[in-house]
C-alpha cells in the first residue's frame, strides 16, 4: 500500500471517533493533499443518518473542511507555480483542465465541486492557484458547489438513512453527478435569470 494511503487510513481510524470535528479535520486532509477511501462522502451520509438532528452541524463541518484544504492546495500550488508547470506542462489531462479553467474560470470549480470521483477535482483546484484566480472568487464559487453537495447527501441521509449511500454505490458515481450537475444548472438558470432581470429593470 502507498505510503500515502497508509497516512490517510490511520488518520481515519484516530478521526472518525471524533464525530462533527473529525468530519473536519477529514474534509481538510481529502480536500487538500490525502485522499480518504469513500471520501467525506459516505461520513457524511453515516453521521447524518446516525444523528440526523445534527445534519446541518456535519454539513457545515464537511463544507468548511473541504473550503480549508482547497484554500491550502490553492495557495501552495500559486507559490510554487513555476516547479508545477514544469512537472505537468506535457500532461494531457493538466493541459485539459487548464483550458477548461481558462475558459470557464470559477464555473468550472463550481460544477466540479459537486461531481464524484473519478472527476480530478484537485486538478482543477490546483489550477486554479496556478492561474491565479481571484480567491474570493474562488472561495464563493467552492462554498456554493461544495455547500450544494454536502447538503444534499445530507438531506438524503435524514429522509432515507444509510440507504441512500446504498442507492449510490447501486446506481453508481455518475447517476449522483448528474443529479448534482442538473441542480447546478438550476442554480446557474436561477441567477442569470435574477441578472437579467435586475439588468432590465435597470434600463
Amino acid at each position: 500500500m502507498p505510503f500515502l494511503a497508509k497516512l490517510a487510513l490511520a488518520a481515519q481510524k484516530v478521526l472518525l471517533p471524533l464525530g462533527g470535528w473529525g468530519l473536519f479535520v477529514a474534509a481538510v486532509l481529502d480536500s487538500s493533499f490525502l485522499s480518504f477511501a469513500g471520501g467525506v462522502d459516505l461520513w457524511l451520509v453515516s453521521v447524518c443518518a446516525l444523528r440526523p438532528s445534527q445534519m446541518p452541524f456535519y454539513v457545515l463541518a464537511a463544507t468548511a473542511g473541504s473550503l480549508t484544504g482547497c484554500s491550502a492546495l490553492y495557495f501552495a500550488v500559486r507559490k510554487g507555480e513555476e516547479a508545477l508547470l514544469e512537472r505537468n506542462r506535457s500532461t494531457p489531462r493538466f493541459a485539459q483542465v487548464r483550458r477548461l479553467v481558462e475558459k470557464y474560470g470559477t464555473v468550472s470549480l463550481f460544477v466540479t465541486s459537486l461531481l464524484p470521483p473519478p472527476t480530478p477535482f484537485k486538478l482543477f483546484v490546483g489550477t486554479a492557484g496556478l492561474l491565479k484566480l481571484p480567491y474570493r472568487k474562488f472561495l464563493v464559487a467552492l462554498l456554493a458547489g461544495r455547500g450544494l453537495r454536502y447538503s444534499t447527501e445530507g438531506l438524503l441521509a435524514v429522509w432515507y438513512g444509510r440507504q441512500v449511500w446504498e442507492w449510490m454505490i447501486r446506481s453508481g458515481p455518475a447517476v449522483f453527478g448528474v443529479v448534482l450537475a442538473a441542480l447546478a444548472l438550476l442554480v446557474i438558470a436561477w441567477r442569470f435569470r435574477w441578472v437579467s432581470r435586475s439588468v432590465t429593470s435597470d434600463d
